[in-house]
């Protein structure tokens, strides 16, 4: 056992009381002994005692007076113990009415001394921990409060993140918008610096982040120097010059509606002491329920959309109308100038819906249109937005989403189609989609009206094609 991992006993009081070879019998039992007279006012038992053994001649006012050096903020904590080199059998109850925690009478066995001072440590652990077991539960309540009386989402996260990174005195704490096999992130809300917002952040240099949106589950970096997440990652760091201050962090995804939407990273600095299961359970229980409360607001707010802007919504697809595409579009492409941020603009055309009409009817037809967007709908971000742009085509808006991210999309709804159950149609008669993407900001896209011919002449290349069915505007002018 190290000297550091001994408990500390600190002797006070008058040295000729004390029993012969108490010191060393203390030794013997596993303690570090530390002795002194009394204990100055700038003197701290974090480094000195975690129990204090008292020698007195007597239980009289000379012992009181030493108890009452030990009534000092600091020092009323530790736990005291009286040794009595007086034989009175009434001595130990009256040292214990002047204020000791335990009080043993000559003559003394230090076996029974080594022991109570042991059960003394364990009885001061276990209240501690129960302390901060009830403080932490107090903190918790007081953060739930907080959150649960905020109106919109953007103040739930920021309320989370401010909270946590100042109750656990972390060096870092964010909330970070992404999907799993997203290139790009979003910050959203920064403890240490409460007006970054907004901010796109490429995961790629996040491998962490990456395994935690991946997984669904926390992801735990003890020492970030030697964690084998970031193996790849490191020659790079050196090559760029970057000098990592951090020693221990955690990824805690965050599930909206079933689906991970984004991820609340904790992190301390080099010279800290790495996060703790207690932490990483306390800011893991509070990122829960600000997601259940992100739901309960995205469900009020649906229902406000519904009520407010039922003739936004295109009634055979459940989509939204062209009059909200014009307005989401306008939205993303002001948002996108403001905070210099890319977004994309897709165009799906059913290739095949005509012939559906011709072989099968009007109605089939329209309800594999009304298939597909529901299944759009479902399974894009919660972000993203997906209208009926004419008879059969669809049109989607995907915010902070570059041309890669796009075709990524296009490529993912495709592999949902095909694997989707059409009631009135046979596997072999499955929608097949051509598409269009222009992503913003591009090089002829000055006005919003510019955006709607580029995808749209996009889409064209993208008919023409007869293996991939995706146009990009890339080379496309307006």
């Amino acid at each position: 056992m190290t000297d550091a991992s001994r408990p500390r006993i600190l002797l006070l009081g008058d040295p000729a009381a004390r029993p012969e070879g108490l010191e060393r019998a203390l030794v013997r039992g596993g303690f570090q002994v530390t002795e002194a007279e009394r204990v100055g006012a700038d003197q701290s038992p974090a480094t000195l005692a975690e129990v204090v053994v008292l020698a007195a001649q007597r239980a009289d006012e000379v012992l009181a007076a030493d108890l009452e050096q030990l009534e000092t903020p600091p020092w009323r904590v530790v736990p005291r113990v009286v040794v009595l080199a007086s034989t009175d059998r009434d001595g130990p109850t009256r040292a214990l009415e002047l204020g000791a925690d335990d009080a043993i009478a000559s003559p003394v066995n230090l076996a029974e001394l080594n022991a109570r001072l042991r059960a003394r440590l364990r009885t001061r652990d276990d209240a501690q921990s129960a302390k901060e077991a009830m403080l932490s539960r107090e903190l918790m309540f007081e953060i739930l409060q907080d959150l649960a009386s905020t109106l919109r989402s953007d103040e739930i996260v920021e309320t989370l993140v401010r909270r946590v990174g100042l109750a656990l005195e972390l060096a870092h704490c964010s909330f970070i918008v992404a999907a799993p096999g997203e290139r790009y992130g979003r910050v959203v809300a920064v403890c240490e610096s409460p007006a970054t917002r907004d901010l796109r952040v490429d995961l790629n240099r996040y491998p962490e982040i990456q395994e935690g949106l991946r997984t669904g589950r926390p992801v735990l970096v003890t020492e970030m120097a030697t964690d084998p997440l970031f193996q790849d990652i490191r020659p790079l760091w050196a090559e760029q010059g970057v000098t990592v201050d951090i020693r221990s962090e955690a990824v805690i995804p965050v599930a909206l509606q079933g689906r991970t939407g984004g991820v609340f990273l904790l992190r301390t600095a080099r010279q800290d002491p790495p996060l703790t299961p207690e932490q990483i359970d306390f800011a893991a229980t509070l990122a829960h329920a600000a997601s259940r409360l992100l739901e309960n607001e995205e469900r009020r707010a649906a229902i406000v959309r519904r009520q407010a802007g039922a003739i936004s919504t295109d009634m055979l697809t459940g989509c939204g109308s062209l009059d909200a595409l014009d307005r989401r579009i306008r939205e993303e492409f002001e948002r996108a100038r403001r905070y210099a941020l890319s977004f994309s603009v897709v165009l799906l055309d059913v290739d095949q819906l005509r012939r559906f009409n011709e072989r099968f009817g009007t109605p089939v037809g329209d309800r594999v249109m009304s298939e597909l967007g529901g299944l759009l709908q479902r399974e894009l971000r919660a972000p993203d937005f997906v209208s009926r742009y004419g008879g059969d085509e669809f049109a989607l808006v995907l915010p902070e989403t570059d041309l890669e991210g796009a075709t990524s999309s296009v490529r993912r709804v495709r592999h949902l189609v095909q694997g989707h159950p059409f009631p009135d149609l046979q596997p072999t008669d499955r929608p097949q989609l051509s598409a269009g993407i222009v992503t913003f900001p591009h090089p002829s896209a000055a006005e919003i009206k510019d955006l709607f011919a580029l995808v749209e002449a996009a889409l064209l290349r993208g008919k023409a094609q007869t293996d991939g069915r995706i146009g990009t505007a890339e080379n496309v002018a307006a």
